[in-house]
């Protein structure tokens, strides 16, 4: 079985991985573009209608989740730098897109720590969100899986 690189010696628009991995980026690059233009420009940072974070009352007059939300949204900011680089990546640097999924799965692994060290309690939400601890453990599975798929060369046709 034959290896592709995650560092090319040359960056290029040639893709030699698997063809599902591949389309398998289309397809997450569709719905983290969803993700992040909602953590970026929902009135919520989709923090309470997405994540189910539960709406904090006010302190002394002041609105908690104002701040909260302003995060969120600085949160979806950085998401659409990594969705653009990732567009970019996938319409003029295919060959780089072993790199692109490693990265997915090292966010996916980020999060599952930031989860396990950081994680208030449910009493802080409303119900399972998308992102949770579930949700974030299956996307990593499917990001390495994909990151594999993409790091092994399709078959050579012979005789051509």
């Amino acid at each position: 079985m034959s290896y592709l690189s995650i560092l090319p010696d040359k960056v290029s628009n040639t893709y030699e991985g698997k063809t599902l991995s591949l389309w398998a980026m289309y397809l997450y690059l569709i719905a983290m573009t969803f993700r992040s233009l909602v953590h970026t420009f929902a009135d919520d940072a989709g923090l309470n209608s997405i994540a189910s974070i539960i709406v904090f009352p006010l302190i002394d007059e002041l609105d908690p989740n104002r701040i909260i939300y302003l995060f969120g949204s600085l949160w979806g900011g950085a998401q659409i730098v990594y969705l653009a680089f990732s567009i970019i990546v996938i319409l003029k640097y295919k060959n780089l897109l072993p790199l692109v999924w490693l990265l997915f799965a090292f966010d996916n692994i980020l999060k599952l720590g930031v989860l396990q060290l950081r994680y208030p309690g449910s009493e802080y939400t409303t119900s399972t969100a998308p992102g949770g601890i579930a949700g974030t453990f299956i996307m990593l599975l499917f990001t390495l899986i994909m990151f594999y798929l993409s790091i092994l060369k399709k078959k050579e046709i012979h005789g051509s």
